[in-house]
Protein backbone atom coordinates (compact mmCIF):
# COMPACT_ATOMS: atom_id res chain seq x y z
CA UNK A 1 0.00 0.00 0.00
CA UNK A 2 1.00 3.47 -1.19
CA UNK A 3 1.40 5.78 2.24
CA UNK A 4 -1.26 8.83 1.85
CA UNK A 5 0.22 11.95 1.36
CA UNK A 6 1.26 14.85 3.54
CA UNK A 7 -2.25 17.20 4.47
CA UNK A 8 -1.07 20.24 4.44
CA UNK A 9 -3.64 23.43 3.94
CA UNK A 10 -2.16 23.54 0.13
CA UNK A 11 -2.52 19.81 -0.56
CA UNK A 12 -6.39 20.52 1.35
CA UNK A 13 -6.86 23.38 -1.25
CA UNK A 14 -6.35 21.10 -4.35
CA UNK A 15 -8.69 17.81 -3.03
CA UNK A 16 -11.25 20.87 -2.29
CA UNK A 17 -11.12 22.12 -6.01
CA UNK A 18 -10.74 18.37 -7.47
CA UNK A 19 -14.07 17.32 -5.43
CA UNK A 20 -16.01 20.03 -5.89
CA UNK A 21 -15.42 20.61 -9.97
CA UNK A 22 -15.97 16.18 -9.67
CA UNK A 23 -14.15 16.09 -12.85
CA UNK A 24 -11.23 16.97 -14.76
CA UNK A 25 -9.00 20.27 -13.96
CA UNK A 26 -6.32 21.48 -15.85
CA UNK A 27 -3.80 23.09 -14.44
CA UNK A 28 -4.60 26.83 -14.32
CA UNK A 29 -8.47 25.94 -13.47
CA UNK A 30 -6.97 23.99 -10.89
CA UNK A 31 -4.59 27.22 -9.77
CA UNK A 32 -7.65 29.48 -9.67
CA UNK A 33 -9.96 27.32 -8.07
CA UNK A 34 -7.53 26.63 -5.11
CA UNK A 35 -5.96 30.02 -5.02
CA UNK A 36 -2.35 28.38 -5.15
CA UNK A 37 0.42 28.99 -7.84
CA UNK A 38 1.31 26.33 -10.20
CA UNK A 39 5.15 26.09 -8.47
CA UNK A 40 2.91 24.69 -5.62
CA UNK A 41 0.16 22.83 -7.43
CA UNK A 42 2.29 20.50 -9.45
CA UNK A 43 3.87 18.84 -7.04
CA UNK A 44 1.10 18.23 -4.97
CA UNK A 45 -0.59 16.58 -7.91
CA UNK A 46 2.51 14.41 -8.22
CA UNK A 47 2.36 13.67 -4.69
CA UNK A 48 -1.64 12.66 -4.63
CA UNK A 49 -0.82 10.39 -8.42
CA UNK A 50 2.43 8.99 -6.27
CA UNK A 51 -0.69 7.99 -3.61
CA UNK A 52 -2.92 6.61 -6.27
CA UNK A 53 -5.43 9.39 -5.72
CA UNK A 54 -4.91 11.21 -9.07
CA UNK A 55 -4.52 10.17 -12.82
CA UNK A 56 -3.84 12.77 -15.40
CA UNK A 57 -3.62 12.65 -18.75
CA UNK A 58 -3.11 14.90 -21.83
CA UNK A 59 -5.39 16.76 -24.00
CA UNK A 60 -5.48 15.51 -26.95
CA UNK A 61 -3.20 17.41 -30.05
CA UNK A 62 -6.50 18.15 -31.84
CA UNK A 63 -8.00 19.66 -29.75
CA UNK A 64 -5.44 21.57 -28.89
CA UNK A 65 -4.80 22.81 -32.13
CA UNK A 66 -8.68 23.75 -32.46
CA UNK A 67 -7.96 26.06 -29.70
CA UNK A 68 -5.12 27.57 -31.00
CA UNK A 69 -3.09 26.66 -28.04
CA UNK A 70 -0.48 23.45 -26.35
CA UNK A 71 -2.45 20.85 -25.30
CA UNK A 72 -3.68 20.95 -21.51
CA UNK A 73 -2.46 18.03 -18.96
CA UNK A 74 -5.61 17.29 -16.77
CA UNK A 75 -6.22 15.99 -13.22
CA UNK A 76 -8.94 13.80 -11.69
CA UNK A 77 -9.29 11.81 -8.65
CA UNK A 78 -9.72 8.12 -8.63
CA UNK A 79 -12.08 6.49 -7.30
CA UNK A 80 -10.17 5.60 -4.29
CA UNK A 81 -8.60 9.38 -3.93
CA UNK A 82 -12.29 10.58 -4.10
CA UNK A 83 -13.11 8.35 -0.99
CA UNK A 84 -9.66 9.51 0.48
CA UNK A 85 -10.13 13.01 -0.09
CA UNK A 86 -13.40 13.36 1.47
CA UNK A 87 -12.17 11.28 4.18
CA UNK A 88 -8.91 13.69 4.69
CA UNK A 89 -11.01 16.73 4.39
CA UNK A 90 -13.59 15.57 7.18
CA UNK A 91 -11.11 14.79 9.42
CA UNK A 92 -9.40 17.99 9.28
CA UNK A 93 -12.62 20.02 9.50
CA UNK A 94 -13.16 18.09 12.52
CA UNK A 95 -9.52 18.61 14.16
CA UNK A 96 -10.31 22.75 13.09
CA UNK A 97 -14.06 22.47 15.48
CA UNK A 98 -11.96 20.61 17.87
CA UNK A 99 -9.31 23.31 18.18
CA UNK A 100 -11.67 26.35 17.64
CA UNK A 101 -13.89 24.81 20.95
CA UNK A 102 -10.49 24.20 23.01
CA UNK A 103 -9.77 28.28 22.24
CA UNK A 104 -13.22 29.23 23.34
CA UNK A 105 -13.79 30.69 19.37
CA UNK A 106 -16.98 30.36 17.79
CA UNK A 107 -17.23 29.30 14.33
CA UNK A 108 -17.72 32.12 11.85
CA UNK A 109 -17.76 34.72 14.40
CA UNK A 110 -14.02 35.10 16.42
CA UNK A 111 -10.73 35.41 14.85
CA UNK A 112 -8.26 33.24 15.49
CA UNK A 113 -5.62 34.70 17.99
CA UNK A 114 -3.05 36.37 17.05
Amino acid sequence: MTRPPRMTVQTEAVLAALLEHGGELWGFELSRLSGLAAGTIYPILQRLAAAGWVVSRWEDQSDAEAGGRPARRYHQLTVEGRSRAVHALEATAARRADLSRLLGLRPDTDAAPS
